[in-house]
């Protein structure tokens, strides 16, 4: 689960907060790690008393009809295409900062080199990439160790700033994305046998642990980078750390990025085959194609796809959510992981959070 949620959406956060200030930081990962800790809690109770596994469409179906699975589907497909854009975006750039200044070539002709390896990989299957996923994940976070250590010294108090109030909420998208790990769920149900002690507390240390690690990141970043940190946080911390610390975090990047786009492009194909009938040819077609396309187009800002996918996608997916826990504790003994049952006063807040959530960054991206 940790594996699942350090990612791409780490990168982007030192960038927006170098934007948006110290206290919106604060608040929106204070916030939104409670409440991903809870839509992870109430995914998991979804899996542990639903018969069979499904991903979230096949239990949107069970429990809100066809017009749920499809409306989750959509969220799901634009959530997942926007994070294989990002893969796809950020290893360009990773890959560009490794190799140009000795084979000189610029980060669209990476990006899409090794994308088109990626895509002979996922059409044959990612088993044996699957098994690498928390061997690569554990590398990124000694890394992000490594750069903590070695940037200590480098960051300075004048780097951070309290607030702009007029960007505030800037992060918000992004920080969604970035510590959504439900994805994992229904894999790690089926690992532990849907024991409810055992779910209840890898839920725990699976969304907390990454609010810790990307809130080191992002404020060592920004300590050390300040106004001059990238979208990509790392080549802007490379401009201040020239210890070859940034060197191998670019490597252990690529390579967990890698790792990544597989599993998730393997999950969309999945998707397709086993609630849609797709056949596996088109399947693997939409789910590695799509977000390559949207790339050749022209949509490279890793800011814009990630608090895009995490606000829009993100927000559409939680409140379906939701709405089936609302369902679900309607039903006598379904809350299993739950001590006390969720007042729904809260649920309906966060329906609201999250819609406004969606507002607010179809306004933004219209507007800038």
């Amino acid at each position: 689960m940790v594996g699942y949620i350090i990612g791409v959406g780490m990168f982007g956060l030192p960038f927006l907060v170098s934007r948006a200030g110290l206290l919106s930081f604060i608040i929106l990962i204070a916030v939104l790690g409670l409440v991903q800790y809870l839509l992870h809690l109430i995914y998991a109770n979804l899996i542990v008393v639903t018969e069979g596994y499904h991903r979230m469409p096949g239990y949107a179906e069970i429990y809100l009809g066809r017009r749920g699975k499809i409306i989750v589907f959509i969220a799901k497909l634009v959530g997942n295409c926007g994070a294989l854009l990002a893969y796809i975006i950020i290893t360009g750039i990773f890959l560009n900062q490794l190799l140009e200044p000795r084979f000189g070539g610029n980060e669209f002709i990476y990006a899409s080199i090794l994308f088109f390896v990626e895509a002979i990989i996922v059409f044959f299957g990612t088993k044996m990439i699957a098994k690498t996923e928390l061997v690569m994940s554990g590398l990124l976070i000694l890394v992000v160790a490594l750069i903590a250590v070695k940037g200590y010294g480098a960051a300075e108090p004048s780097n951070y700033f309290l607030i702009d109030w007029k960007y505030i909420l800037l992060p918000y998208g992004a920080m969604l994305f970035a510590l959504d790990g439900g994805g994992s769920l229904p894999i790690v149900a089926k690992l532990l046998g849907r024991n409810k002690k055992s779910i209840k507390s890898i839920v725990r240390i699976g969304t907390f642990l990454p609010v810790i690690i990307i809130s080191i990141f992002t404020l060592v970043v920004v300590g050390i980078s300040g106004s001059q940190t990238t979208p990509d946080a790392l080549t802007g911390a490379g401009l201040i750390i020239n210890n070859g610390v940034i060197f191998f975090s670019l490597i252990f990047g690529v390579l967990t990025m890698v790792t990544s786009f597989l599993l998730v492009a393997q999950s969309i194909k999945e998707t397709l085959r086993w609630d849609f009938k797709v056949n596996k040819y088109s399947a693997w077609a939409i789910a590695v194609f799509a977000p390559y396309i949207l790339y050749v187009l022209g949509m490279k800002n890793l800011i814009d796809v990630i608090s895009f996918a995490g606000a829009i996608a993100g927000g559409t997916s939680a409140i379906i959510l939701i709405l089936i826990f609302i369902k679900l504790s309607k039903q006598k003994n379904k809350l299993i992981l739950f001590k006390r049952k969720p007042k729904k006063a809260l649920a309906y807040f966060l329906i609201l959070m999250f819609a406004g959530g969606i507002l607010y960054e179809v306004f933004y991206f219209l507007t800038r």
